[in-house]
């Protein structure tokens, strides 16, 4: 386990997340302006607006409230606040990370910090991803065959559109396979021990005890899961329940957008774009999904939405999806680096 993220890695992640997303929402808004779009912004209704900021921000308390439901669960008490904090802080590190990579481990760290073993810490937060895993690998199919009349990928051809929903599909299960079956990692790990190449290395000390380290850690994390679906399966439940809260609350930020721009809110094709948008984002390797995330958000919805309020909506939408979470979760972290929470 990693006892930080590098501060480099950080600043590094945040400019060119920033630079990528501002610049496309920059070609897009110049792409899509017109009179109508000029007309939406002097109409703006700010109501909507201000309740799309609230939506906002209670899906970060449920987003907390999960994390918090889950440590609960395996006997381990926190705050509202910190476990809102830890949300926030690993969604902002999912902004400037590749594959959005860094967000759980340094949840992981901050969990660990509070005095939660390492064990547990991953399972808080792996049994989160999981949830949110099978909601999108559930979802995504069902919605794709049901709705498949709603669902225009726009300019990306229908063969690499589907390609990629399946191909994201299989990473999803392939995941929950190894989260769920532990022991099969143990099981290639010691059949990497074997391999020519990796002998020399595996016969160190410090490889070793980092081997031992692993699966103790491993061991503890599957004892804990085994815990929660065994004995703690109420309390799964109601993080299933908040997990699929968290999302419809997402999803409804757009329509709730389109409200204020005056426009029609299309909430079922908004939800049902979203869940296929979201099943393949996690895996687009710029920091926070930025350029794809504005392009393919502006792509899916341009088969609904005015082409005069694509770009506006965007902005609006992003600002709210992604830059709210890089200011408030920034905030949070560089308050703990200051406080020495946490060190990089």
């Amino acid at each position: 386990m990693n006892e930080g993220i590098d501060k480099a890695t950080i600043k590094k992640g945040l400019k060119l997340s920033l630079v990528v997303s501002i610049l496309a929402l920059v070609l897009l808004f110049a792409f899509t302006i017109n009179e109508d779009t000029i007309n939406k912004i002097k109409k703006l209704n700010h109501f909507y607006l201000l309740l799309a900021i609230v939506v906002n921000m209670l899906m970060w308390v449920v987003g907390g409230l999960r994390i918090k439901l889950i440590a609960n669960a395996l006997e381990e008490e926190i705050s509202l606040k910190f476990a809102v904090q830890t949300f926030l802080v690993g969604a902002f590190v999912s902004n400037v990370t590749p594959f959005a990579s860094g967000g759980g481990p340094f949840q992981v760290l901050l969990l660990h910090r509070k005095g939660i073993s390492l064990g547990k810490s991953s399972t808080v937060i792996i049994v989160q991803f999981v949830l949110r895993l099978l909601f999108f690998s559930f979802l995504s199919p069902l919605f794709f065959f049901l709705f498949s009349d709603l669902i225009n990928p726009g300019i990306i051809p229908s063969s690499i559109f589907n390609s990629l929903i399946i191909i994201s599909l299989v990473i999803s299960a392939i995941i929950v396979y190894f989260i769920w079956q532990p022991d099969k990692i143990k099981v290639i790990a010691k059949s990497l021990k074997k391999l020519n190449f990796l002998k020399v290395l595996m016969k160190s000390e410090r490889a070793n005890s980092l081997l031992d380290k692993l699966y103790k850690e491993m061991e503890e994390f599957h004892d804990s899961l085994w815990e929660l679906t065994k004995y703690k399966k109420t309390s799964l439940i109601w993080a299933a329940f908040f997990t699929v809260v968290f999302w419809v609350l997402f999803f409804i930020i757009a329509p709730i957008i389109l409200l204020g721009l005056g426009a029609k809110p299309f909430f079922v094709q908004a939800f049902v774009t979203q869940t296929i948008f979201y099943l393949i984002l996690p895996y687009i390797p710029t920091p926070g999904g930025s350029g794809v995330a504005e392009f393919g958000f502006a792509t899916l919805f341009s088969s609904f939405v005015p082409a005069g309020l694509i770009g506006l909506l965007a902005i609006l939408w992003r600002f709210l999806t992604f830059y709210l979470v890089i200011i408030i979760g920034g905030i949070i972290l560089f308050k703990m680096i200051a406080k020495s929470l946490v060190r990089l």
